[in-house]
Parts: structure tokens; sequence; C-alpha cells
């Protein structure tokens, strides 16, 4: 008790899944559709589980690895390691309220036996710059620049859906630049603006970054052909304040793009007319494919930061530029070999061999 290491016995008594949702109410303030995902697996696999029925002192490494092993027959590894994280903030929670004295899922064995996080980004890009092309060609013709918001801009799709004419600073003293601040995201069904990915009051995660002309050019030339129209959703969830934001990309219908509807019904036919899918069922009209994740819209922005590294442009900058807060995360995830980066090679060394000499 002198030390402050003294864990009283009757403490832990509090049960596992009454903890959770304690923790849970400490999450409200944040970003609501994240709040509701940390509810979800928080509901639907910890508070009715075996685990979750336990008192918070009895649980252990062989308890939590019996846990692991019944959701790993519901789970993905990516989902069940969210699940994870979410369990583990938990019992950090009974740490810190001295109910017991570690958190039984850093044990050893029970971090041998989580869903590891996927190792670095494939070496490859999955999309070249020719199929971008390819794509841009099949897409109808007012979602073609938004090929070029992705690889010339390194923005996520949510962020492009979101972008208005009053993002962009044409007048900027280093030149044209785009403000990125908001996203079109979905609450269910239902279409909102949020902050860019990560973002909160405290932190909005706003970022600029260079609008060069072979971006504005179509760009331009996509807001003569479309004027941007104004949209108004709830900002934050389907409950929140209504915002009217001018939209440079919208549906016929005048209305922000569902990324649902838009993957399925513009963006994978335009691989398939590309060549680089192929529909599961021929007569289905489009609505089933062959696996297509790793060339969705998001490639384009490994794209980007590709080009942007074989151009360059250094680690840290690009992770701005991106909105990566680990500079790390870039290089393990987004910086893939690109075309001729052989030759590179062999002029670096030359260059230094020559400043030596």
């Amino acid at each position: 008790m002198d030390d402050g290491s003294y864990i009283n016995p009757r403490a832990g008594e509090v049960r596992v899944g009454e903890l959770a949702l304690t923790w849970l109410k400490g999450h409200e303030h944040k970003n609501p559709r994240t709040y509701r995902r940390h509810k979800e697996r928080i509901l639907l696999h910890v508070v009715p589980t075996a685990v979750g029925k336990m008192r918070v002192k009895d649980v252990n490494a062989s308890s939590l690895l019996d846990w692991l092993h019944d959701r790993r027959r519901l789970l993905e590894s990516s989902t069940l390691r969210l699940v994870f994280d979410n369990l583990r903030a938990v019992f950090d929670l009974a740490v810190d309220d001295s109910l017991i004295h570690k958190n039984p899922c850093l044990a050893k064995s029970v971090q041998d036996a989580k869903p590891k996080r996927g190792g670095g980004g494939r070496a490859e890009l999955t999309l070249t710059w020719e199929d971008t092309e390819k794509i841009r060609v099949e897409l109808p013709d007012r979602y073609k620049a938004l090929v070029d918001c992705g690889r010339g801009l390194g923005l996520r799709q949510g962020e492009i859906f979101g972008l208005s004419p009053e993002d962009i600073d044409w007048a900027h003293p280093d030149g044209a630049m785009v403000h990125v601040q908001r996203q079109v995201v979905h609450d269910g069904s239902f279409l909102a603006y949020a902050l860019p990915k990560g973002g909160d009051d405290e932190d909005p995660k706003d970022r600029w970054v260079e609008l060069t002309d072979d971006v504005a050019i179509p760009l331009r030339e996509h807001m003569q052909k479309y004027p941007p129209v104004e949209v108004t959703r709830p900002w934050g969830s389907k409950g929140g304040d209504p915002v009217a934001v001018r939209l440079i990309f919208y549906t016929r219908e005048k209305t922000a793009i569902p990324s649902n509807w838009f993957n399925s019904y513009r963006w994978k036919p335009a691989l398939a007319s590309a060549g680089l899918i192929k529909p599961l069922e021929p007569d289905a009209k489009g609505r089933r494919w062959e696996k297509s994740r790793d060339v969705m819209m998001h490639a384009l922005r490994h794209l980007y930061a590709s080009m942007m590294i074989s151009g360059g442009v250094d680690v840290y900058t690009l992770a701005d530029r991106l909105g990566h807060a680990d500079p790390a995360f870039t290089l393990r995830k987004y910086v893939h070999r690109v075309v001729g980066a052989g030759s590179k090679v062999r002029i670096a060394v030359r260059s230094a061999y020559t400043r030596a000499a």
C-alpha cells in the first residue's frame, strides 16, 4: 500500500461486459461513426461472450486464448484485430482503475496468438498510369476527372466526393493549392459530411495539397461542363446539423455520390471495360465481379504516393500531403516500385561517384 502497488482483491469483481460499457461511454464524444463501430464490436463480440461475463480479476491468458479461438470462427483477421484492440483498451481501463495489476491482453502467449497486422504493402503497383488512363476513358464523362483527383492529388475517395471549388486557392503564393477539409461518408445508408479520416474537433486532420496544371486543367473543364451544385447534408452523422456545400462532383440527380453505388455501378464496370477485372456472372448486369479490392479508387492514391517518391519528394512531405501522422506507415503501405526506377539507381550511384571525385 505504501508504494501504490497494492490491488484490493475485491476490486476486480465487476464483469468485463459492464466495464466495456463504461469504456464505451468515454468515447461517445468522439467521431460518432467511430463510436458506432466501437459499440458494435463491444456489444457483439465482448459483452455476450464468456469473457464478457467473467469477473475482470478472473480473466487470464487462457480465457483470452479461448475467446480468440471462438471469435476466429466468426470474424476475418482484420476485424478480429480491431475487436481485440477494443478489448485490450477495456482492460487498460481496469488497470488504470486499480481493478487488476496488469492487462492480460499483453501476456506474451496472447500477443503471439492475436491477429497480426498486415506486413508491408505490395511491392508492385496494382494500377499503373496506363491502367488509370484506360479507366478514365471508360468512366462516364461526369466522373472522368475523379481519376485526376486521385492520382494527381492523392485524395481519398470520400475526400474527392466532398471537394468544393471553395477548397481551391488559385492565388496561393506557392501556386494553386487544394484545402482538404471534409469528406462524404456513410452513416449506414445515409450520407453525411465529416472531417477527413481520423479528424475530430481538437485535430481536424485538414491539409493542403499542391494543384498542378495537369490536374487543374481537367478540373476546370469538368466544372465548366458540370457546374458545382450546392448539396446539403448533415455534419458527422445522420442526426448532425445540416451543412450546405457546393460540390464539384455529384450524381445526375444533383446529390452527393454514395461510394457503394459508385463502386458497384460506375467504377467496377469501367474496370471491366478496361480489361482489369471480369464479371462473375455475365448476365447479372455487373452486380457481381471478381475480387477487385486492390484496383478500386484507393489504388489511385497509392499511385500518387509512388510517383511522388520516384520524383524525389521526401517521405515526410508525402505523409503530410496524404494526411498520415506516421511517415513510416506511408513508406510501408503506400510506396511501390515504379517502372524505370532501375535507371534512377544507376544515375544516383554515378552522381555520388562524380561528387566524390
